[in-house]
């Protein structure tokens, strides 16, 4: 493993604190949520760069670890898979963020909110399982 530690850190660091603010922005109800376009911009602001986080980390490990190069974003995850950085139920889930990233950069006006408000109250999760996954492949500190 070659990739560098203090890279990857950072963009670890940066995922934990976009992923406090988005649970603290979505302690709304839907309803209010829905209703309440500053927390709605927030939110995918903050979604947005956590998986671009997540993103960055898997191609910093495909290029330093000679893993190969990715034709898309959620290609990233199919190569960590393939060298059991992560599992492939958490790959499946990175491969759905990866997308679900390009519909709020690319087709921002097609992003259904319900299904932000979903994916911040019941996937969150899938972050946390990330750096974990990528913490076991660091490996321990010195």
């Amino acid at each position: 493993m070659v990739a560098d530690r203090e890279i990857v850190r950072d963009r670890c660091d940066r995922i934990r604190r976009y992923v406090d603010d988005i649970q603290v922005w979505s302690e709304l109800a839907l309803d209010e949520f829905l209703r309440n376009r500053e927390r709605q911009y927030a939110v995918l602001h903050a979604l947005q760069l956590a998986i671009e986080a997540c993103i960055e980390i898997g191609s910093h490990i495909c290029s330093a670890d000679g893993l190969g190069v990715p034709a898309s974003y959620a290609e990233t995850f199919d190569f960590l898979e393939q060298a059991d950085v992560v599992d492939s139920g958490l790959a499946c889930d990175l491969r759905a963020m990866a997308r679900f990233r390009n519909r709020i950069v690319h087709f921002y006006w097609e992003v259904d909110l319900g299904e932000v408000y979903r994916i911040v109250t019941e996937h969150l999760q899938d972050f946390d399982r990330f750096l974990k996954a990528v913490e076991q492949y660091l490996g321990p500190t010195d």
